[in-house]
């Protein structure tokens, strides 16, 4: 079992995919073929929408996907998948994993840009009985309902000589915050104005039909 490629396409933007390739080497069919991916706490995984690609998967981690980077758990998002070939005897694994990017810290500068690095994902071979030595995995895999029937797992050392994917995302300027603060106040402060103008009408609608009630 060896990772043989990954990367991110397209490499810039909010909205990406994570592009994995396995090579499988005389495996045992009895045994399955997991993905773990440990992700930044930039990256986001919907899991609806994993859900509507028909991936096996557990996820880990910050469940908002709405939250800027900064307000979100440091220690990012783990994301485990059960991978099998398109045909029995077909001896490589595709992994297309679709992820969205946060909102990130703003920067000094014209149009400023972040580069988030993915590390490539840990490949583990699980099965029934091997003999494969036993792996006590750390948390959350120890909390793993996918691997929780296998007693025997090998761990793919071949992600250490893949580089990591990079994607590169646009941020907020520090520069246009006073422009941004200065619209803020203008659009508050109409609306303020402007519901007390609405007030006043109204307010003079009301006494106009009471004077004319009392007429009558």
């Amino acid at each position: 079992m060896l990772l043989s490629s990954f990367a991110v396409a397209p490499t810039r933007g909010f909205h990406s995919i994570l592009l994995t390739r396995i090579t499988l080497h005389d495996e045992d069919h009895t045994c399955s073929v997991f993905v773990l991916y440990t992700l930044p706490p930039s990256i986001i995984v919907d899991r609806h929408e994993l859900v509507d690609h028909g991936i096996e998967f557990e996820l880990w981690g910050e469940s908002n996907l709405e939250l800027p980077v900064f307000a979100v758990n440091q220690t990012g998002t783990s994301l485990l998948l059960s991978v099998r070939p398109v045909a029995p005897h077909v001896d490589e694994v595709f992994v297309d994993v679709p992820i969205h990017a946060r909102y990130g810290l703003p920067l000094r500068g014209s149009m400023p840009r972040q580069l988030i690095e993915v590390p490539p994902p840990t490949c583990i071979r699980a099965c029934l009985q091997s003999r494969t030595s036993y792996i006590f995995f750390p948390p959350p895999l120890n909390q793993s309902s996918m691997l929780q029937p296998y007693s025997h797992f090998f761990v793919s050392q071949t992600a250490h000589a893949v580089p990591a994917a990079k994607l590169d995302v646009p941020v907020g300027s520090l520069d246009d915050l006073p422009l941004v603060e200065a619209g803020t106040v203008a659009v508050v402060l109409t609306a303020f104005l402007w519901l007390v103008y609405r007030s006043w009408m109204c307010s003079n609608k009301l006494q106009s039909r009471h004077f004319i009630d009392k007429q009558d």
